[in-house]
């Protein structure tokens, strides 16, 4: 039945690509807006990227990962007597204007940690980058847009000068251009109060899940003027936080419906067409026996594999724009749930796309091909 179906599928060739058309379009609009909305996203993270291993100290008044409130410095040696903490790690986010060779400027945020651990930085670098007091990092996708600079090139910052002495891995910021450097460095560069930090990044004694749940439960009941969260749990909390203050998500989901409508529409008119052209062949198999149900099944069959055959090519394509961004240092991210959605909304493309001429074909009566 299947060998069947795929026979009738490629017998039009015409119709096949125009129906194969409209879910790869389809598809690829929104897979890309879904890829493009995750990796905003994802530079939305701020310190929590690359940092879920960590136990989240904030004050009360903070809402995410990009709108840190200062706490007081002394928070930390309270938390130092949590039990099961190992080390505490103080964090510092602020922002500065940076002044390039060519005396254009942009806006940079700052973020210092501390040596060696540096709990808050990200974890991949090119060759050669290392954290010294009184230098920066800076991320290898905000390259081109600070005038190419290298490795040991010297950047002005708040009127202040540095040197350069590594280049991080997507770490870019949304809208800023994110640089890493030593706390005491942060302090200088944005004139920090040394009375005050931006948040604690805290490391138990063990990766135990369990056991980080009771030391944030502890902070929770013991320091009223902060809030502790898991890793995960204030990754999650910035990202809700950003989805339903920016509309940033509403605006990407309304592209992708209106991609789906679009995919339903010329896949459904195509498929109808083409069921249309044989509508004698239908009309002859209700004619010696095969029921409603043995023509649907059929419908079914062809639409799943439009779907497959269509997914495939969607998927081939997503992943060489995927390729062409990350040449150009602008990342795309595809996770394993925008993959679901995108197989789901083939499925339902297809199927739904074949409701229209499945509808004709079980109202068809045999005698009606005489006629035609």
């Amino acid at each position: 039945m299947w060998k069947t179906a795929f026979r009738f599928l490629v017998y039009d060739k015409t119709k096949l690509i125009g129906i194969l058309c409209g879910i790869v379009i389809s598809i690829f609009l929104i897979g890309a807006q879904l890829g493009f909305l995750d990796s905003i996203l994802d530079q939305c993270l701020g310190i929590t990227k690359d940092n879920e291993e960590y136990i989240y100290v904030v004050d009360q008044k903070t809402t995410s990962s990009g709108s840190l409130v200062n706490i007081d410095k002394r928070v930390g040696y309270e938390l130092q007597s949590i039990p099961g903490v190992a080390h505490v790690y103080p964090v510092i986010v602020t922002g500065g204007t940076c002044k390039f060779k060519s005396g254009a400027t942009g806006a940079v945020s700052v973020v210092g940690v501390q040596s060696p651990e540096m709990a808050g930085a990200p974890k991949h670098y090119n060759p050669g980058s290392a954290l010294h007091e009184g230098e920066i990092i800076v991320d290898a996708d905000d390259l081109e847009n600070m005038e190419n600079v290298q490795m040991n090139d010297q950047l002005m910052i708040n009127d202040l000068k540095v040197k350069i002495s590594g280049i991080s891995l997507n770490n870019a910021g949304l809208g800023v251009m994110n640089i890493i450097t030593t706390i005491d460095c942060a302090r200088h560069l944005a004139k920090f109060s040394p009375n005050h930090v931006s948040a604690y990044l805290i490391k138990s004694n063990t990766p135990d899940t369990i056991l980080q749940r009771r030391i944030v439960n502890a902070i929770n009941r013991t320091i009223p003027a902060v809030k502790a969260y898991t890793g995960k749990d204030f990754a999650f909390t910035s990202i809700e936080y950003i989805k339903k203050a920016s509309g940033i998500v509403a605006n990407f989901m309304l592209m992708v419906g209106f991609s789906l409508v679009t995919g339903l529409i010329i896949v459904g008119l195509t498929m109808f067409a083409a069921i249309n052209d044989r509508i004698r062949d239908y009309g002859t198999i209700k004619a010696i026996g095969g029921g409603n149900r043995l023509i649907a099944w059929f419908i079914f069959q062809q639409a799943v594999l439009y779907a497959v055959i269509g997914f495939v090519i969607s998927m081939a394509t997503l992943y060489g724009l995927q390729a062409l961004m990350a040449m150009a240092n602008k990342p795309i991210v595809y996770s394993s749930g925008t993959i679901l959605f995108l197989f789901i909304s083939t499925l339902v493309i297809s199927l739904v796309g074949s409701l229209f001429s499945m509808r004709k074909i079980i109202r068809l009566e045999p005698v009606q091909i005489f006629r035609m």
